[in-house]
């Protein structure tokens, strides 16, 4: 699989999404930290900044390893604001490990279709670039807004997954690159 250079941004019409650096531990932690933005997440918010620095550096240990994962995004217009962390990794489904398609966005960006362009862009780089066969994305089934961006992105409902104990399964969805190029 080929790997993406890590230092050139990759772009969309009004995003701009690159590698996270240790530097953006500040937006990491108020994003992953608020609890709206983590309300559909069994876990919760990150609760300290050490949590969020160990996640930090666990996605950008992901860009180490295989060349992409979760990206910082800006807003093309304010480069130096992040406001949100998504894209494509590594992650277990089941028994198995999958690409799958995730993000978080501060919640001053709610309902402007950043995440819908975030995930186009997403598949975009996964299948054209990255040469993937197949995305994920799991979804919470209250999580309304990520369902209908799943399926405004191409992405359909193909199972569940019984991935929290005692709380109703999961959601997940794929699209195959034959599907994506479809489209």
């Amino acid at each position: 699989m080929p790997k993406m250079n890590p230092i050139a941004p990759y772009a969309s019409p009004r995003l701009l999404m690159r590698p996270p650096v240790a530097d953006d531990l500040p937006r990491f932690y108020a994003i992953f930290g608020d609890p709206d933005t983590q309300r559909f997440n069994p876990a919760g918010p990150i609760a300290s900044e050490e949590q969020a620095r160990l996640a930090l550096t666990g996605r950008i240990e992901n860009w180490a390893q295989h060349g992409y994962g979760s990206w910082a995004i800006a807003l093309r217009e304010q480069p130096e604001w992040v406001i949100g962390f998504g894209g494509l990794s590594w992650r277990p489904l089941g028994a198995q490990r999958t690409v799958n398609l995730g993000y978080r966005f501060d919640t001053q960006v709610w309902g402007s279709g950043l995440a819908t362009e975030l995930a186009q862009a997403s598949l975009e780089y996964g299948f054209k670039h990255l040469r993937l066969t197949e995305i994920s994305a799991i979804v919470r089934e209250k999580n309304l807004a990520s369902c209908r961006v799943l399926e405004k992105a191409g992405l359909r409902l193909v199972d569940t997954l019984d991935d929290v104990p005692g709380d109703t399964p999961s959601l997940v969805y794929s699209i195959t690159r034959s599907e994506y190029q479809g489209c």
